[in-house]
């Protein structure tokens, strides 16, 4: 039978192809493996793995380790272990001698309760109620006397420091009243005390006496334009002619006739008339210079 046209073609173009079957005589199939644990029997040649040799092996190792020796602690450790306990024997000796005992306690607890006793006596409260009240007596008395003499001194004090300054505040109010720069002096000789004040317009005049020995002189502070020469030819030449003698002392000149003496010193003229008794130079020189 005569192929086709077609079939021709087919056959023409088809080509020989390799076979992709396995060949089992040479391969074998593959078993299926079934899923579980795998048991693997030990091999009774494989020693180091078995149990009761390793026991044994650390029980003789603890055997051994017991029969190694003890070790011998160092003379310096056990002379300090000896000193301490030395020492902790007797702080607890100290302590339980220091504490009293039941019988030191219950005799306490019996004086103390005797003494309750004997204070709860109404005889002895009284006396002691009324000695509580003296002392407290005493003790306000010693208070009151005490305050008193506190004021006393004060008191003392204060009139001590207002006659101390009585001149110098006296001296001021009359100051105030002249309008004179007035001053007190420094210096007033010994035995010499102030006796009175006095202002006029423009003058102001202190007396001093002495008792002893008797004596008085009287100083007087004058608002004046003068000068020394002004003073020595309008006072001092009309009054003492030629008695007196000049002195000049850090920077003021002065007149002095016995134991008067005139000067002038920032524009106030200063005389000293003596009443009765004397005055030195120096004693001149000393109250002039202090204003």
């Amino acid at each position: 039978m005569q192929k086709t046209d077609g079939q021709q073609a087919q056959n023409a173009h088809r080509k020989v192809r390799a076979s992709t079957t396995l060949n089992r005589k040479y391969v074998k199939r593959p078993t299926k493996k079934s899923d579980g644990m795998v048991s693997i029997k030990k091999s009774p040649k494989i020693s180091h793995f078995n149990y009761s040799s390793v026991k044994a092996a650390i029980k003789q190792q603890n055997s051994t380790k017991t029969n190694m020796e003890q070790p011998v602690p160092h003379p310096l450790q056990t002379t300090a272990n000896t000193k301490m306990q030395a020492r902790t024997k007797a702080t607890a000796n100290q302590i339980a001698t220091s504490q009293p005992s039941a019988k030191e306690l219950k005799d306490q607890a019996i004086k103390k309760a005797l003494a309750a006793a004997e204070s709860s006596d109404p005889q002895q409260q009284s006396a002691h109620i009324k000695n509580k009240r003296v002392n407290k007596m005493h003790f306000s008395f010693g208070r009151v006397m005490l305050a008193l003499a506190c004021t006393t001194a004060a008191v003392f004090a204060i009139v001590y420091f207002v006659n101390l300054n009585m001149p110098d505040i006296s001296l001021r109010v009359a100051a105030m009243q002249t309008g004179i720069n007035a001053s007190y002096p420094g210096y007033v000789p010994r035995g010499y005390n102030i006796t009175s004040i006095t202002s006029e317009e423009g003058i102001i005049v202190l007396d001093f006496a002495c008792s002893d020995p008797v004596g008085s002189f009287t100083l007087i502070e004058e608002k004046s334009s003068w000068d020394s020469n002004a003073l020595l030819s309008n006072y001092v030449q009309p009054e003492w002619k030629d008695s007196y003698t000049v002195v000049r002392e850090q920077g003021v000149t002065i007149y002095i006739n016995g134991s008067n003496a005139a000067w002038v010193n920032g524009g106030i003229t200063y005389k000293i008339n003596t009443n009765s008794g004397t005055l030195t130079n120096k004693q001149i020189r000393s109250i002039a210079v202090s204003l």
